[in-house]
C-alpha cells in the first residue's frame, strides 16, 4: 500500500515540477501572448496567477499553443465565449469536484495507519498511572 502512495506523490511531485517550469516560461513569453493587457502587468498581478498556472498548466498549454496553429487569439470580440457555455463549463467542473472531493477523502480515511500503540497521549483504558499528569509523576 505504502508502494501505491508513493507512487502517487511521486507522479504529484513530477506534475508539480513541470507546472512550476512552465509557470516561469509562461511568464516570461506566454502571458504577453495570450493576453496583451497583461503583458504590462506588474509582479503582484503575476504573483496571484502564478499557483493557477502551476495547477492548470496542462490548459494553459492549450490555450498558449492554440493561437500559434489558428492564428486567432482565444476571447476576442470576434469570438466571444457565450454566458450558456460558460455556465456548462462551471456545473462540470463543480459536479466533477462533488463527486471526486469525497471520494479523495474516503480513500484517506481508509489508507490511514490504524495503529494507536505510538500515541504519546495515553487513552481512556490505560493504566492510571499513565493517565496521571507528568508533575504529579515526578517529571518535569
Amino acid at each position: 500500500m505504502t508502494a501505491v502512495i508513493e507512487c502517487l506523490l511521486a507522479v504529484a511531485g513530477a506534475y508539480l515540477a513541470v507546472g512550476v517550469l512552465f509557470a516561469f516560461a509562461f511568464h516570461l513569453r506566454g502571458l504577453r501572448r495570450l493576453d496583451a493587457a497583461a503583458a504590462g502587468a506588474g509582479v503582484g498581478f503575476r504573483m496571484i496567477i502564478t499557483p493557477g498556472v502551476i495547477a492548470l498548466w496542462p490548459l494553459m498549454a492549450l490555450r498558449w499553443w492554440r493561437p500559434a496553429v489558428t492564428s486567432q487569439l482565444l476571447g476576442h470580440a470576434e469570438s466571444p465565449v457565450s454566458p450558456r457555455a460558460l455556465r456548462w463549463g462551471h456545473q462540470m467542473a463543480w459536479r466533477f469536484l462533488a463527486v471526486l472531493g469525497p471520494m479523495i477523502l474516503a480513500a484517506a480515511l481508509w489508507w490511514r495507519p490504524q495503529s494507536n500503540s505510538g500515541s504519546p497521549i495515553p487513552g481512556p483504558g490505560a493504566p492510571a498511572a499513565l493517565r496521571m499528569p507528568l508533575a504529579s509523576r515526578g517529571l518535569p
